[in-house]
């Protein structure tokens, strides 16, 4: 593991110890709380971590091998005879004592030293990946924490809608009591209440998910969450305005697209590491002996100690014709992660090119919503002193009512929208941190 990757997983840790566990009331405290608890993102530690054990296996191959070994037996002999050699006859114990050490050394050894190189890509694959996951979670607190607050926001538009109407209906009744008003207009505030009540049930049970959600990143029940700010975010467009920048930026250092090129790396390795097995191996082989044995009927003890020092050439002759199938196997496979690669490269170009986009058209659009909220108000206002003079219908402060609360909702979702696209756009670009996640925290209120 890096000591970059390293010293972040110290510094959330440390900040997660600071935190209180109790509450989850706003991104960063999610965050941290994630980083802790979210099952997906502490499977991609444990995974980078398993893929990094890799390159000391692949290593192992190509260092020197040393084996010690040690024995000792009693053996029994019986001699029942002898024919034409004087000497003992009966039955003897005696024992025997050894040991050898083996050293083996690898100088020329193809399969192993490919696979090496494959592990190192497979290695760098991983570290694309797992830093891919780290932008992926700073960004699903950003998306999930957001879908709460939206959802949030619009119970509570939902709420003065319904207040809103009820008001409404008060008025007709009144106004029909004393014969100013009519039996239509009493049931079409009655329909639109009713349609405001169903409306506040089911914001209420999205809002409900929204927390469970939360809790399903966190392992907890969030507290008491903030808001956004009336004036925030600030309606900046990319740094810098320019999508060729976003485009070649995304192309250099997109995670997705480095992982799949680390990918057809791999894929080659394997071949060359396949087509290696053809060739002859190549080492140095030392080897030291030692043997102690007792005298038995048939003669005298003896200790011998023996070395021995050499090279080993293996040549492979036939193997079945599995290494040419392995191999062709392997180039058909090379030929998937190039396709990967070509795939995964038309989709940052996409990509960035309508989060660019997104965040272009999002700052016009929050800009008129802010418009139409204003102009939504100032309408209401009008057509209820317009009703009460008589110059405006009841249905007509009806449509008022739906048209300013729909505007409202509107730019609730189209500020969380934008959020979302600036955070999308750096992540496509690579270029996603933890500090974008806090400038977005700093955004929140306590409201």
């Amino acid at each position: 593991m890096s000591q970059s990757i390293k010293a972040y997983i110290r510094t959330v840790a440390l900040s997660s110890m600071l935190i209180n566990v109790a509450a989850a009331d706003d991104m960063m405290t999610t965050y941290q709380l994630a980083v802790e608890q979210d099952p997906v993102y502490q499977a991609a530690v444990n995974t980078y971590k398993a893929e990094q054990a890799t390159l000391g296996i692949a290593r192992a191959a190509l260092l020197p091998f040393l084996e010690a070994n040690a024995g000792t037996a009693k053996r029994s002999q019986k001699v029942t005879s002898r024919i034409n050699i004087p000497g003992f006859v009966g039955n003897a114990d005696y024992g025997v004592d050894d040991w050898a050490v083996s050293f083996n050394q690898t100088l020329f050894d193809v399969p192993a030293w490919q696979g090496y190189k494959k592990a190192k890509f497979n290695v760098e694959r991983a570290g694309y990946d797992f830093r891919s996951a780290q932008q992926n979670l700073i960004f699903r607190v950003a998306k999930i924490y957001g879908q709460a607050l939206v959802a949030k926001e619009n119970l509570r538009v939902s709420e003065a809608e319904k207040k809103a109407l009820e008001e409404q209906l008060q008025l007709d009744k009144e106004r029909l009591n004393v014969g100013l008003g009519t039996v239509t207009n009493l049931y079409a505030t009655e329909s639109r209440y009713q349609l405001a009540v169903t409306n506040v049930i089911e914001v209420d049970f999205a809002q409900r998910d929204a927390l469970q959600a939360l809790k399903e990143l966190t392992g907890q029940m969030p507290g008491e969450l903030q808001r956004i700010a009336n004036d925030k975010p600030p309606l900046d467009p990319p740094e810098p305005d320019s999508v060729d920048y976003w485009l070649q930026t995304s192309l250099q250092n997109n995670l997705g697209y480095l992982s799949a090129s680390s990918e057809v790396e791999i894929a080659d390795r394997e071949i060359s590491r396949l087509k290696g097995q053809h060739l002859p191996t190549l080492g140095v082989v030392a080897t030291q002996t030692y043997s102690d044995s007792d005298g038995g009927l048939t003669g005298a003890g003896r200790k011998q100690d023996s070395s021995s020092v050499g090279l080993r050439l293996v040549i492979p002759l036939i193997q079945g014709w599995g290494v040419v199938a392995g191999t062709d196997e392997a180039r058909s496979r090379y030929q998937v992660s190039l396709q990967r690669q070509e795939a995964a490269r038309r989709n940052v170009d996409r990509t960035s090119r309508s989060s660019y986009q997104a965040v272009k058209s999002g700052i016009s659009r929050l800009k008129a919503l802010q418009s139409a909220v204003k102009a939504g108000k100032s309408t209401v206002e009008a057509k209820r002193e317009g009703f009460k003079a008589g110059v405006n219908t009841n249905v007509e402060i009806l449509d008022a009512v739906r048209d300013l609360y729909g505007s409202e909702r509107n730019y609730i979702n189209a500020k969380y929208q934008f959020i979302l696209s600036t955070l999308k756009l750096k992540q496509v670009a690579g270029k996603l941190e933890v500090a974008d996640l806090e400038r977005v925290n700093s955004w929140l209120e306590n409201k």
